[in-house]
């Protein structure tokens, strides 16, 4: 079977959205298609383990490895949509920027730690030092604005995306502090070269989602207005070595 894998990265109200995707594309491409949605990336690694996804939606952090170390090749990004971070406070924090943090720092993090690598060097202006930041591990990001918001935590690294996709009253409650401007690194389509032909099939249906219904319904369920563009080998390996210099 053609297995399609969507990494644990989505919205919950965008579940729904993805199942919408796949049934799209198994009555277009004429494929029969199972859709995988592990609900944590210690799930992905048994499921990838056991039997490889023909086709993957990984996260650029990840992509790498799917690549380099599993064979997998690009196929399609989302459009003009970015992997961004962001560092948010309570709403009614008095610091404004920065380098108003002062120690000791209560810091939510995800278990997505290149998120929280990004988020950290965010951090760096501070000048805090590594004894006076305390660690709380959340399950997500829904969870590190949750404790946010809360007052639990003085500063939460977080998920542009999600946080734009976080309710009003959520978002009343928070205040961004910093958004990284990457611009040059996104989420991703793989595929395994032994599924080439059912790639040739599915590449043009979701370049061309955008072009008319129900695809625009999809994507923008799945907060993708802008659809999704061709992915080349050459723009795959600047978006992996551009991962791997933000980790030096």
């Amino acid at each position: 079977m053609f297995k399609m894998m969507v990494v644990p990265a989505y919205m919950p109200d965008q579940f729904s959205a993805w199942y919408m995707l796949n049934t799209h594309l198994q009555k277009t491409a004429d494929i029969h298609i199972g859709l995988v949605m592990p609900e944590s990336f210690a799930e992905v690694a048994q499921l990838q383990k056991a039997t490889p996804a023909a086709m993957i939606y990984a996260n650029p952090f990840d992509a790498g490895h799917y690549v380099r170390e599993q064979g997998y090749r690009p196929l399609v990004r989302p459009r003009e949509q970015f992997d961004e971070v962001v560092l948010v406070c309570p709403a009614d924090a008095a610091y404004q920027r920065i380098e108003d943090l002062q120690a000791p720092l209560r810091l939510a993090v995800s278990h997505n730690e290149d998120a929280n690598f990004i988020g950290q060097r965010l951090l760096e202006p501070a000048g805090l030092p590594e004894n006076d930041v305390e660690r709380q591990h959340k399950d997500n990001f829904l969870m590190v604005a949750s404790a946010v918001a809360r007052g639990q935590a003085d500063v939460g690294i977080v998920s542009a995306e999600v946080y734009a996709h976080l309710s009003d009253i959520t978002r009343s409650r928070l205040k961004v502090l910093l958004q990284s401007r990457i611009k040059e690194i996104s989420h991703v389509w793989l595929y395994l070269p032994q599924w080439q032909a059912e790639a040739d099939a599915l590449q043009p249906i979701l370049t061309q989602l955008h072009t008319g219904e129900p695809g625009r319904q999809i994507l923008a369920s799945l907060g993708m207005p802008a659809g999704f563009e061709i992915l080349d080998e050459e723009s795959m390996a600047f978006m992996i070595d551009l991962v791997d210099t933000l980790r030096d």
